[in-house]
């Protein structure tokens, strides 16, 4: 019974991209905090794309019953190696890390507001009103 409630495609994706945004969040912390760091090189968060992926594959008619991948994705943290304009050798801009720290904060909150609606729905129906 918890798997339908708790267990649907949506609520998968959306649990994962939470869990995907708030590693973006710390990592873009991190980048920041070593703005000046002599050869430090940025990380990123790739995830979008694997869930794209495991989209595509649900769609599969010869997908194995039983098996979902929704619930194989997971968020990877990426080194970027390749040095930008800076001669110590650090490539993080400070002003695109902060760009994307906002546009992160926004995703991260509407997520986080799709799945309070989830539970609200939930309440409303448990509660009969």
């Amino acid at each position: 019974m918890y798997d339908r409630l708790f267990g649907g495609d949506r609520f998968i994706a959306v649990t994962r991209a939470l869990d995907a945004a708030a590693l973006r969040h710390q990592v873009i912390a991190h980048n920041l905090a070593n703005v000046n760091t002599p050869g430090f090189k940025r990380q990123e968060v790739h995830f979008e794309t694997e869930l794209q992926r495991a989209l595509a594959q649900k769609r599969n008619p010869c997908l194995p019953p039983g098996h979902n991948p929704l619930q194989e994705v997971r968020p990877r943290v990426v080194t970027i190696t390749q040095t930008g304009e800076r001669t110590d050798g650090n490539n993080v801009n400070l002003e695109s890390e902060t760009v994307q720290m906002a546009v992160n904060a926004l995703r991260y909150e509407v997520l986080a507001r799709s799945i309070g609606g989830t539970f609200r729905s939930l309440r409303t129906v448990i509660n009969g009103r």
